[in-house]
């Protein structure tokens, strides 16, 4: 097993808030490369390998938290992934859904409910890489 560039790979336009939430998961002890636009996220997805992609839903452009999540499956990339969104359209869960994304969480999210949600996702991670 190859050891991740990084352990999580956050993605959301509102940089207040992914600078918490990187301050947060790297007080924590994790390995972590945020990005506040969609573009640069898959740009480094290209090189680089991550084990969990937290992504928000709305990001303030024409790709969503599922239209990188999808872009990033095509290219190979094999991890985890946990949305974080205010939007709870039948529609976009059902998507979220279809693409196997590990967790689709409603804002606000608690820390300690994040950091679990997180230590869950990386644990099955390393599941499916040990199959």
């Amino acid at each position: 097993m190859t050891k991740k560039d990084v352990d999580i790979l956050i993605l959301d336009d509102d940089v207040d808030l992914l600078t918490s939430i990187a301050e947060l998961l790297a007080d924590t002890g994790y390995t972590v490369k945020g990005f506040s636009d969609p573009e640069s996220a898959m740009e480094f997805a290209v090189d680089q390998t991550f084990s969990v992609g937290l992504f928000d839903f709305r990001l303030g452009s024409v790709k969503n938290g599922l239209d990188v999540v999808e872009t990033l499956e095509a290219m190979g990339a094999k991890a985890n992934y946990v949305l974080v969104t205010a939007d709870v359209e039948r529609s976009t869960q059902q998507r979220a859904a279809d693409l196997k994304v590990f967790e689709f969480m409603r804002k606000p999210v608690e820390p300690q409910q994040l950091l679990d949600t997180i230590l869950r996702a990386l644990e099955s991670n390393k599941q499916l890489e040990a199959a």
